[in-house]
């Protein structure tokens, strides 16, 4: 693993150093003013193609599961009582909570389950671990849970798990469309999966005066982020770097990050190839345009002109030091070196470095 990184390093460094000296532009990874987020959701504002389910309906769902169950007169008062000390919750997230207090009224499973969902602390639900919703449960209900444990699976930053969750279920059948759209695009946004981040920021924000206003500011966000966001760019491999980051922290040193790592390695030789083909293009140039006589210099330099020509583009080279050492230099002189090696760089991508260094620290401590 940690010749894996070297490698990214090393090839990370050298498009980074090459960008720097040739100015390119690089995409930034949040709005540059609140105006972009407002001229997005301008853009967005049309006819809704999804609308909110009726509460009626889930309401004679629920009686319908009273009576799949035989339940006793007990437990329909305890059900009812819920129901209507919960009425304010009609629509969005209060009703996908108002649905899942009631499934844990009547049945003792779905009560552990939203005490292990509310608990960040607890473990994690993953989807094999739903299994017995097929038989025991209605369809809505097995909806409204799975909706719910894609949720705590999103905000836990488990994006692929979410996402396998998330993608089984239809919008038009769910308690909570909203809900279901947001978090769905929240994971494609962190897969790097952008037309269909896209597509569901797009289908969020056509009732966005009727969500949560964290939904609305957040998918102006993720579209304003990914929608600039090019194949093969550097800005799509500080991205995956960032995740197989995310991977490590949650323990996922499997076959998927291993790919990613190879992804990121062949697009950084690609990137680098490009790079030095533009340097050594423009190397050439200025090389013709320096062996060249200028009439301009055939007579004395007058003292109000102003000197013209150019050099043959041949510049210091930054000393950068030994990095295979990095690992074993003293604290001050490693932050020392480290900010030789960034100043230089957009915060964007020194953050990125600066974090790979910590983590290769940790890895070295160990």
């Amino acid at each position: 693993m940690q010749v894996v990184f070297g490698r990214l390093w090393q090839g990370f460094l050298l498009l980074a150093f090459a960008c720097a000296g040739l100015h390119l532009a690089y995409l930034p990874v949040v709005l540059a003013d609140a105006g972009a987020g407002q001229n997005i959701s301008g853009d967005l504002r049309k006819s809704a193609t999804w609308d909110w389910p009726a509460i009626s309906v889930f309401e004679q769902q629920v009686l319908s599961y009273l009576d799949q169950l035989n339940a006793t007169e007990t437990q329909r008062r305890a059900v009812l009582a819920t129901w209507d000390a919960t009425r304010q919750q009609a629509q969005g997230p209060a009703l996908l909570d108002r649905l899942l207090t009631l499934g844990g009224v009547v049945e003792p499973r779905i009560a552990k389950l939203n005490e292990q969902l509310s608990d960040p602390t607890a473990a994690t639900v993953h989807p094999q671990e739903l299994a017995w919703l097929s038989s025991d449960v209605p369809g809505w209900l097995q909806d409204t849970i799975r909706l719910a444990c894609g949720r705590a699976l999103a905000q836990r930053r488990l994006y692929d798990e979410a996402l396998e969750i998330l993608s089984g279920l239809q919008i038009n059948q769910v308690c909570d469309p909203a809900s279901l759209i947001f978090y769905r695009a929240t994971c494609e946004h962190h897969l790097l999966k952008r037309k269909e981040c896209l597509a569901d920021a797009k289908l969020l924000l056509e009732r966005q005066a009727e969500i949560p206003v964290r939904f609305t500011q957040l998918a102006q966000l993720m579209a304003a982020d990914i929608e600039p966001l090019k194949s093969d760019s550097l800005d799509e491999v500080a991205r995956l770097m960032r995740d197989v980051e995310r991977r490590l922290d949650l323990g996922r040193a499997g076959k998927r990050v291993r790919d990613e790592e190879e992804e990121i390695v062949k697009k950084l030789d690609k990137l680098i190839e490009d790079i030095e083909n533009q340097m050594q293009e423009a190397q050439q140039q200025s090389q013709q345009n320096g062996g060249q006589s200028n009439p301009a210099q055939s007579s004395p330099m007058q003292d109000s002109q102003i000197a013209g020509g150019s050099g043959p583009g041949d510049v210091d080279q930054k000393d950068v030091g030994n990095r295979a050492g990095w690992g074993n230099l003293p604290p001050a002189e490693r932050q020392q070196a480290l900010q030789r090696l960034t100043e230089e760089l957009p915060s964007h991508y020194r953050e990125v470095i600066e974090g790979y260094f910590r983590q290769l620290a940790k890895d070295r401590g160990r």
